[in-house]
């Protein structure tokens, strides 16, 4: 599994972000929509501690809560779904790459952090908040959107693809090897909590904010699925690293990520 993740973030995703960036046409909802998404996300996890505090719940599993409920898998689900989805439209990996990189891995791998570190006690390191940062994911991401307009050689290119190519199938591997079932009948209703905040509540706000933003369009349509994602690979990473309840994490990450065998259909069916 280190070694596919190892594969994912240092080669094929960066490769895939670059190939699906480049060239495509960039217009201002784009970078709306991250915002729209940061706002809905800290909304939902300050209703994810409330319900904590009321489950009375120790810090380590609410502190998880709080994550897989916000943050979503607009990484290694989002892009293929969207390729997917929204296979003919010039807007649709563009706008996925920018609420993917903008509007949910980085206040994941910063406030989430933050999060872990507060409630499990722990010293809290200003270093963490760069981890996100020094992956090559991210300056992808940063160039990709500087060199969007340059002409790149079509050896080049060709490369970029062909590495690019391999992200699907090793996101579902990757996806795969994480899942686990051992925390889901331990923790039952935090776990209903956690599911009914990622899969059914969140995208009900982004759906009720992004037109007051004007967003629409296939902008609108794909941070909507987006947010309808499980939860995120890195909700479950982040608490077993820095002392939070990874068993819960685990286990709310297999129960979001089954259940959105059937609302991911159900939402790209919706939004189109």
């Amino acid at each position: 599994m280190r070694v596919v993740n190892s594969l994912l973030i240092n080669i094929t995703f960066p490769a895939f972000v670059f190939v699906s960036t480049h060239s495509k046409p960039f217009i201002p909802a784009m970078a709306v929509a991250p915002f729209i998404g940061f706002v809905c996300e800290m909304a939902i996890v300050g209703l994810a501690y409330l319900i904590a505090r009321l489950m009375k719940l120790d810090r380590g599993t609410t502190s998880a809560l709080m994550l897989v409920s916000a943050f979503g898998n607009t990484g290694f689900l989002g892009y293929p779904v969207i390729h997917a989805a929204f296979s003919n439209n010039k807007h649709a990996m563009l706008s996925a790459v920018m609420f993917d990189g903008f509007g949910m891995a980085l206040p994941l791998y910063t406030i989430g952090v933050a999060i872990a570190t507060t409630f499990a006690g722990t010293k809290f390191d200003w270093k963490n908040l760069l981890g996100f940062l020094r992956t090559p994911i991210f300056p992808a991401m940063i160039i990709s959107l500087l060199l969007r307009n340059v002409h790149i050689p079509s050896v080049v290119m060709k490369t970029l693809e062909y590495a690019g190519a391999a992200t699907i199938p090793l996101a579902m591997i990757s996806i795969g090897m994480s899942l686990s079932t051992k925390s889901v009948g331990k923790y039952p209703w935090p776990m209903l909590v956690g599911t009914v905040l990622k899969l059914a509540v969140l995208p009900l706000a982004m759906l009720l904010l992004l037109p007051v933003f004007g967003i629409h369009g296939v902008v609108r349509q794909t941070v909507l699925v987006q947010s309808a994602l499980p939860a995120a690979i890195f909700a479950g990473v982040i608490p077993e690293r820095f002392g939070g309840n990874y068993e819960f994490a685990a286990g709310a990450i297999f129960a979001t990520t089954l259940l959105s065998v059937l609302t991911i259909p159900l939402m790209v069916y919706f939004v189109k």
